[in-house]
């Protein structure tokens, strides 16, 4: 028998345990009376059960901390959706689904007594009740309940599946929540996603990758750059991010992990604070040469005028001078071009201008494919470019190939003032792009693209 319920009784904590899930579902969903509980039990063993129904539409505040809060049905759309634009790929369509408007628009109040260590729930007004089942609200999102069962069985670290099942066995015999357990089914899989905890300093993380990025990750892993960026999800975790540069022939890299150039200078503004032994140990960075490299650092620390920094200096960075120093990376062309993860940073920095960081960490990676889109998929197209070049610039990121273009267009400038080719035999030049870069320039286009030229300018000169 279900226990009686009447208008002006409050349901004490005898009440609340005799009555089953589904049953305070049902009070809290179409609610024909004022319900009084105690505000650890509406918090813990009501409102988790009901709150994919509720959504927040305003609230207030007193000064002794009581409070009120309206919520409206989940359902509640007051404006139709917008239609999609004509002439866009399919390719380019992000998926989206539309929802009807003007479903529901029923509404209740919630207000807390904190001296009083109650709360008290009622309609809204004149508000009617709901023009759908409860059914249909669990098709729309999960009630917290289940979320959270979810949560305890994920840690254990079983396959999907039993934790599909388990949470199912659990909500149908133990809450009686038949219909929020129809709802309950596996999404396709397109991440591998792992969860891993570091006890003694109380640290928790995952790890989510798509299986193409793990096929490129075995094949490409020879140069990993690796940065991190917060402020990206509601939770408050840290976004770390391997980013591999496919597509090329295989370099055979000598050493495991390199220093970015950029995070060294960086670091050394703060640490290395005397500006001469700065300026010194950076020139003795970038010194192309070990016997360079070895007696200008040893200048450095003779000359350094502070023990702390000299003591520093000698604790991390002589031993291990071939994961930050360039003479280290003279054999391979890639490294002397990827000296830093600026290239990551770019597309942390677009990840973030482009999402918000109160997003969930699954609709961050869905903007994330967006941003890898617009970072890494676009091609640029040059008029009067041979097809030969512009594959080659299609190797590289948008924001490079936009970067090459312009020094492609230059040489038609310098065409247009009559200037001839600079003579290049090799892949070399004093441009300071070429320098910054380590790129093609305007000159070596000009070189590569109209090598006869410079004949002809001066045959008529």
């Amino acid at each position: 028998m279900n226990p009686s319920v009447s208008p002006a009784t409050n349901i004490d904590l005898r009440i609340s345990k005799e009555l089953t899930p589904s049953q305070k579902r049902n009070l809290l969903f179409n609610i024909s009376l004022s319900l009084e509980l105690l505000i650890q039990d509406f918090d813990s063993n009501w409102w988790p059960l009901i709150s994919n129904v509720w959504t927040r539409f305003n609230s207030k505040k007193k000064a002794n901390g009581d409070s009120s809060h309206t919520y409206t049905c989940r359902l509640t759309k007051h404006n139709q959706s917008s239609t999609r634009k004509e002439g866009i790929p399919s390719n380019k369509r992000r998926k989206t689904k539309i929802r009807l408007s003007h479903l529901c628009f029923t509404k209740i109040k919630v207000q807390k007594f904190i001296a009083e260590r109650k709360v008290c729930v009622e309609r809204f007004e004149n508000s009617l009740d709901h023009t759908h089942s409860l059914e249909e609200s669990d098709k729309v999102k999960r009630p917290q309940a289940i979320r959270n069962l979810v949560e305890q069985e994920a840690i254990k670290n079983y396959c999907l599946p039993a934790i599909l099942n388990a949470v199912k066995e659990y909500v149908v015999e133990t809450m009686d929540l038949k219909s929020s357990a129809k709802e309950l089914r596996l999404k396709e899989q397109k991440y591998q996603v792992e969860r891993y905890m570091i006890s003694n300093k109380f640290t928790h993380d995952f790890v989510f990758i798509h299986q193409k990025q793990i096929e490129n990750l075995e094949k490409y892993r020879w140069l990993t750059l690796i940065d991190s960026i917060h402020k990206t999800n509601r939770y408050d975790y840290r976004l770390f991010t391997l980013y591999i540069r496919n597509g090329y022939s295989y370099w055979n890299v000598e050493y495991d992990s390199i220093f970015c150039t950029v995070h060294l200078v960086r670091t050394w503004m703060s640490k290395i604070y005397d500006v001469k032994t700065r300026q010194k140990i950076i020139q003795a960075m970038y010194k192309w040469t070990r016997i360079g490299y070895e007696a200008l650092i040893q200048e450095v620390i003779n000359e350094c005028p502070v023990p702390t920094i000299k003591q520093y200096i000698k604790r991390y960075y002589v031993k291990n001078n071939h994961q930050w120093a360039l003479w280290a990376r003279q054999h391979s062309p890639l490294l002397l071009q990827v000296t830093s993860t600026n290239s990551l940073e770019s597309y942390h920095s677009e990840l973030k201008r482009t999402t918000s960081s109160q997003h969930s960490l699954i609709e961050k990676i869905t903007d994330s494919e967006y941003v890898v889109f617009e970072f890494r998929t676009k091609k640029i197209s040059v008029i009067g470019v041979d097809d030969e070049i512009l594959n080659e610039l299609h190797k590289f990121p948008f924001p490079i190939q936009r970067m090459l273009a312009d020094e492609i267009c230059a040489v038609e400038k310098r065409l247009e003032k009559g200037k001839a080719t600079s003579g290049l035999t090799l892949l070399y030049c004093n441009y300071s792009f070429y320098h910054r870069y380590l790129l093609p320039c305007r000159h070596v286009f000009h070189e590569h693209m109209y090598p006869y030229k410079k004949s002809y300018y001066l045959k008529y000169t």
